[in-house]
């Protein structure tokens, strides 16, 4: 996530990612040793924060101090590492909490370190980017599933790069939740479940078995629990089979209950095992399966792998901006001037306005690049157009606050200020608009003779721009122009003075 007041900008040789899932909260602290992911320690704490998510969307008490409670002891770890090398994703759950921001408020307070909320489409690609560096690719595509607490991803790749990818809302809490809350096993709830499963996945399996893939890999907590499970009973050296699935099954049902214990089976997996084993059954026959293996990596490994790019500027999210302004047939050598200027101003102002250049130049050349995607649906209130579609694009590698955060500064680049779609307080996200909103005027028309030096300088909500008089006098439009946004900037309680 961005945080665009000035960072500690600290050094530190240590990584960390967390993932707050729906069924376990998992922390994982590393470094890189000649380019390689070196753990140096794991933590997991079997939350089942989907537990107390109501159907309204809210979330029970015990269900928020029970993650609460593990967030303070994973904190301890956090404190001392600056947020450059942390990443915290929140998934499923936290996705459909209607209100989640008073929880990712005393989440921060206890990590020292913001949470992003992520999309299912990019907690698939996190997992597979986490997948592919845990197991060589093989010659061809690959097809690689994670059942979660909530959700389920599955995703067809080549090499590094998913192909394809969906997030099914079906996990083993949520099946264990709706079909077996009594803890009772019989022959028809355990119908109903893998029914009620086989009608998620239906809508996506045709375009998933038309890919095609040679390897089939598993990435999740209940699908390496199935694995040990196999190799317990002795059916295989780990690799799982449909029939393995239905023989865990039936020894459910004849059981009567999900208390049952089973050997290579953790007690603490044992509660919602028979949920996530419904929904593997259902992938199997979905989309036609033969067998799987399960690979130790997944999500939290895809952030750090994720996090290590963009430590090293290769940041996937450049990637993304710069597809979705090809897609909306961008002017791309306007929407690089606009940038400049944008930049330019920032580096004038960054100190007096307290931004970390590096975090606000990144989303402020990012908001240039995409400001008149909307151009291509309408002329006519095209920046409501483009955000709309900046907040509801895939855009890999953002998370919800990262996209709603650019969605408000495409919304924000003409015409009056939106002040009531900005985030309460979020005055660095103001000021990046306005340096925007001014960068805009100045290329609204092509220039022959270019742009005059300008000098930018602020003292809080007072803002003096410095231009050539002779300029202004030769370019009454772009003064007109100017003068609209005195007053527009005036509505929000800034002051801007032409001198």
């Amino acid at each position: 996530m961005f945080n665009l007041s000035r960072l500690d900008r600290s050094n530190a040789s240590h990584i960390a990612a967390i993932d707050l899932g729906s069924n376990s909260f998992h922390m994982i602290i590393a470094k890189w040793d000649n380019d390689q992911l070196v753990v140096l320690d794991r933590l997991r704490d079997p939350v089942r924060m989907g537990w107390g998510l109501g159907s309204d969307g809210s979330l029970s008490e015990d269900a928020r101090i029970r993650a609460l409670n593990c967030l303070e002891k994973f904190g301890e770890r956090l404190r001392e590492y600056p947020s450059r090398s942390v990443r915290i994703v929140g998934t499923k759950t936290l996705r459909s909490i209607n209100d989640s921001s008073q929880f990712l408020a005393d989440a921060q307070q206890r990590l020292g370190h913001p949470v992003e909320i992520i999309s299912g489409d990019e907690e698939a690609r996190l997992i597979y980017l986490g997948v592919a560096h845990c197991i060589a690719p093989k010659d061809g595509k690959r097809l690689v599933m994670d059942i979660g607490g909530g959700s389920t991803e599955i995703i067809v790749g080549e090499n590094m790069s998913p192909l394809v990818k969906e997030s099914l809302n079906m996990g083993c809490v949520a099946i264990t939740k709706k079909f077996f809350l009594d803890g009772k096993v019989t022959d028809k709830n355990a119908n109903k479940a893998f029914i009620a499963c086989m009608q998620e996945v239906a809508p996506v399996a045709d375009e998933f078995i038309q890919q095609g893939w040679n390897q089939v890999l598993g990435a999740s907590g209940t699908i390496k629990a199935v694995a040990k499970v196999c190799t317990a009973a002795g059916w295989s050296n780990g690799t799982i089979r449909l029939m393995d699935l239905e023989k865990i099954i039936q020894l459910y049902c004849q059981h009567g209950s999900t208390d049952l214990k089973i050997p290579g089976l953790s007690d603490d997996r044992q509660p919602v095992f028979l949920g996530g084993v419904i929904v593997l059954k259902a992938l199997f026959e979905s989309l036609q399966i033969a067998e799987m293996m399960a690979a130790d990596w997944a999500l939290r490994e895809g952030l750090l792998f994720d996090l290590k790019g963009r430590l090293e500027n290769h940041d996937i999210r450049q990637g993304s901006v710069d597809a979705l302004a090809s897609r909306f047939h961008v002017n791309m050598e306007k929407s690089l001037a606009v940038a400049s200027t944008a930049l330019n101003f920032l580096s004038q102002v960054a100190d007096d306005w307290d931004l970390n250049h590096s975090e606000a130049s990144k989303m402020l050349n990012w908001a240039a690049r995409l400001y008149s995607v909307g151009l291509d649906i309408a002329h006519n209130d095209y920046h409501k157009h483009g955000a709309y579609i900046v907040q509801n694009v895939d855009l890999a590698g953002c998370s919800r606050v990262e996209q709603s955060h650019l969605s408000v500064l495409v919304l924000a680049h003409r015409k009056r200020f939106p002040i009531k779609h900005f985030p309460a307080g979020n005055e660095d996200l103001i000021h990046l608009a306005i340096l925007l909103r001014l960068a805009v005027i100045f290329h609204r028309g092509k220039k022959a003779d270019g742009l005059p030096n300008m000098t930018l300088s602020v003292n809080k909500k007072k803002i003096k721009l410095k231009i050539p008089p002779q300029w202004l006098e030769e370019h009454p439009l772009t003064f007109a122009d100017l003068e609209t946004e005195m007053r527009h900037l005036d509505d929000i309680g800034y002051s801007l003075d032409i001198i």
